[in-house]
């Protein structure tokens, strides 16, 4: 059975991994182009380009899923079935149509449940208890598409970070594909279709949305949004004079506060409860304790943050 596979982020590895492993020809690796990282912007491949090119596998790297060319350069390589996890594009019609059982998505959530660019940290900032992971077949619509097969539900610790329940789910995803090959060697697809009423959506992440708002957000909330948006963005506050001050690690602490008052301790005030900060990242410096951070600048304590 060909396979093309398509992904870009470090939890797209897992899948890919058993995909060689299987013993299938993988005969095409579509992944993002290299992008710029850090301060001095130097061009970096993303993690499925660098295994891939170790393991000897072709990689494409397009801008543009849907050009002619990259249409093109599929149909030469008559995949019998496409297998795309987080890859970042979304795929025309004429690639829907390609290969001969389909194009299949493995989507971290567990669908019709958040449908969209990023399930993890929506299942997060919600507050879900548990979450786990589908294998769709794709459609136009994004993430619309009937389910081929659902892992069994996985729980979402109190302590779970995006970064940590991505790499679970990626583990777990990787699993699910691997007991599903046979069902493509087979050709036996029996789809479930999604319940349309239960469809809930999810968006891109953009890096504003670290922002905190003191009086309008609870101190739950904003432990939440530092669990979903780490690593990236990561969210952050300032100070009355305008210092930028990313909150690395904070605890919610119950009972009655000013919103945005400074207490001692770097406890600070927030719609409903307060949010005591342990680890911090003051801008242009190194990750520190609160306890460090006050020792020079105790004068924050006491301040209204905006």
């Amino acid at each position: 059975m060909r396979i093309v596979f398509m992904g870009t982020p470090e939890w797209a590895l897992p899948t890919l991994r058993v995909l060689v492993e299987s013993g299938n020809p993988v005969v095409g690796v579509f992944t993002q182009p290299d992008r710029p990282v850090g301060r001095k912007q130097i061009l970096k491949p993303s993690p499925v380009r660098e295994w891939a090119e170790s393991q000897g596998l072709p990689v494409w790297t397009p801008e543009q899923a849907n050009s002619p060319k990259t249409q093109e350069t599929l149909s030469d390589l008559k995949p019998e079935v496409v297998i795309v996890c987080a890859y970042g594009q979304l795929l025309p019609q004429a690639v829907l149509d390609l290969p001969r059982l389909g194009c299949f998505n493995l989507h971290f959530s567990l669908l019709p449940r958040w449908r969209g660019a990023s399930p993890v940290q929506a299942a997060i900032l919600a507050g879900d208890q548990t979450t786990g992971v589908v294998l769709q077949k794709m459609v136009l619509r994004l993430d619309a598409g009937a389910l081929l097969c659902v892992s069994d539900s996985v729980p979402i610790t109190p302590e779970d970070t995006s970064e940590t329940l991505g790499a679970h789910l990626a583990e777990l995803g990787a699993k699910l594909v691997q007991g599903t090959l046979p069902r493509f060697a087979a050709d036996a697809l029996a789809l479930i279709p999604q319940d349309e009423s239960a469809v809930t959506h999810c968006r891109i992440i953009r890096k504003s949305q670290g922002g905190i708002n003191w009086r309008n957000e609870s101190a739950e909330q904003i432990k939440r949004k530092q669990r979903a948006y780490t690593p990236w963005p990561g969210i952050h506050c300032f100070t009355s004079e305008g210092k930028r001050l990313q909150l690395v690690q904070v605890k919610v602490v119950p009972g009655s506060f000013e919103p945005g008052q400074v207490y001692p301790e770097l406890l600070i005030g927030t719609r409903a409860g307060g949010l005591r900060i342990l680890q911090l990242k003051p801008e242009g410096r190194r990750v520190m304790t609160a306890e460090a951070f006050l020792q020079g600048h105790s004068e924050l304590v006491g301040e209204l943050l905006p």
